[in-house]
Order: structure tokens, then C-alpha cells, then sequence
């Protein structure tokens, strides 16, 4: 059956923090992932992380906000470039959605929803928080909470968050489904250092939230096929009621 999904990658899903870089063959198994569910009709919306630690190779250095919107201004750039080169080998195109909060609760909202109507099959939104101009009091938090607004505001079925880490554990075994929303429920995961803003705590709260509205939510590992996670044949992490 055909479906409406957001995949949300993380930071460490997408930029490897040790050296400095992006994961390219993270973006590239992405793109063949994103190609096989296009061709079974399905529409996808990307929300992706990772723009600040592409800054950090131009500014690498700390000093608190103005720094890091600076690094984010820098690394929209790259991390777009590193996009287009891996959905390019999909024959697809990307285009960038930079937003705020108050974007998604007002009468822009008709306007986002109208673009991203008239973008066609082959194009597919990667989108992020637009991190130069966000204040604490406009900020979505992080892209956990930026993909469930668009998620419920967009009417979409399914919310696939891609991590490094991917399935959640509970006495070292993994969990496959799941109605538990407490970070004590699981093994201890860290949450994500200073190149990113969430962690374990924001996507169990994003899951909650995702199920009571009756949506589908995943947590799996960046670089497994996305169309496996979802069909249950790659090992994941489903929330349920319940």
C-alpha cells in the first residue's frame, strides 16, 4: 500500500564526527532506498541533521550560538552538495526547505505545502531548521521535533528516524516493538554531543506524540534500506499504542 513517509537522519547518522566528514554511502544507500519507494508509489519528505558539523571543517572552533549558526550557515551548503551528488546517482533531484516554527503555524504554512506540491516525483525536499535566523522562542528544539510538525502539519503515515545506533535495546536484546516513551525503558544510549540537539529523550517524546495521532513511527540505523526497515525485513524499532 502506498504511503506518506519522513525520514529523519540524525547528525552521527549522516557526518562522522571522528573524521570529519560525510557519509557518503550513508546518503547513497538513502538514495537507492528513496528510489525503490518512489517506485511503488510511495512520497517522501527528508529531514536531515548534520549541517553544523559540515561547518565545523570551515569554523572549527567554539563560542556558543552565534558560532554555531554560523557553522550551520556554512555547512547548508555542503551538506546539500553531498545530497544532490548521491540522489543524482538515483536520476533524482533535491531541493532545500529551510524553516522556522512559526512557518509551520501560520498562513505559510499553505505556501510550504504549495511548493512542495509543485516540486514532482523526481524532486525530493531535504529539510532543516533554518538555523541563522531560529531564537530559543522560534526554535523546533531539534529535527526530531521539526519531522513530527511536518509529519502531523503535512497529514503524512509514516516517521522513519535514522540513527547511527539504529534499533533500541532493553537488556541487551533489541526491541522490535515498542509502547514504552521512557528513556529508562532502554539501555543506556548517549545523546548527541555538541554536534547535534537531540537525543534518546526527544525521540521517545516525538513517538508518543507520533502514535497517539495515529501515525507510524520507526527508529533504525542509518545505511540499511529503508524500504526493508520498513517492511520488517531489517531490524528496527516500531512504536505502537498501548
Amino acid at each position: 500500500m502506498m504511503a506518506k513517509i519522513i525520514i529523519k537522519l540524525g547528525t552521527k547518522a549522516v557526518f562522522d564526527v571522528v573524521n570529519g566528514k560525510v557519509k557518503r554511502d550513508v546518503l547513497l544507500s538513502l538514495a537507492r532506498g528513496v528510489s525503490k519507494l518512489l517506485a511503488r508509489g510511495d512520497e517522501i519528505i527528508i529531514v536531515s541533521s548534520g549541517v553544523v558539523g559540515c561547518g565545523k571543517e570551515v569554523l572549527c572552533k567554539e563560542d556558543g550560538l552565534g558560532l554555531k549558526q554560523a557553522q550551520a550557515a556554512i555547512g547548508q551548503i555542503k551538506l546539500m552538495e553531498e545530497y544532490t551528488s548521491a540522489f543524482e546517482t538515483e536520476s533524482l533531484y533535491v531541493a532545500q526547505f529551510l524553516l522556522n516554527v512559526d512557518d509551520l503555524n501560520s498562513e505559510r504554512l499553505e505556501n510550504i505545502q504549495e511548493a512542495y506540491r509543485h516540486l514532482g516525483r523526481e524532486v525530493i525536499p531535504i529539510v532543516n531548521e533554518n538555523d541563522v535566523t531560529a531564537i530559543s522562542e522560534l526554535s523546533f528544539g531539534d529535527n526530531d521535533n521539526l519531522a513530527m510538525e511536518l509529519l502531523l502539519k503535512f497529514d503524512f503515515d509514516v516517521l522513519l528516524i535514522l540513527t547511527e545506533k539504529g534499533v533500541l535495546v532493553r537488556g541487551s536484546e533489541p526491541v522490535l516493538v515498542s509502547s514504552n516513551f521512557s528513556v529508562e525503558d532502554y539501555d543506556n544510549l548517549s545523546d548527541e554531543d555538541s554536534y547535534g540537539f537531540g537525543g534518546l529523550k526527544s525521540k521517545l517524546l516525538v513517538a508518543k506524540r507520533v502514535v497517539e495521532n495515529g501515525k507510524d513511527i520507526f527508529i533504525g540505523k542509518a545505511g540499511d534500506d529503508v524500504l526493508d526497515i520498513l517492511d520488517g525485513k531489517a531490524v528496527a524499532t516500531r512504536f505502537a499504542k498501548v
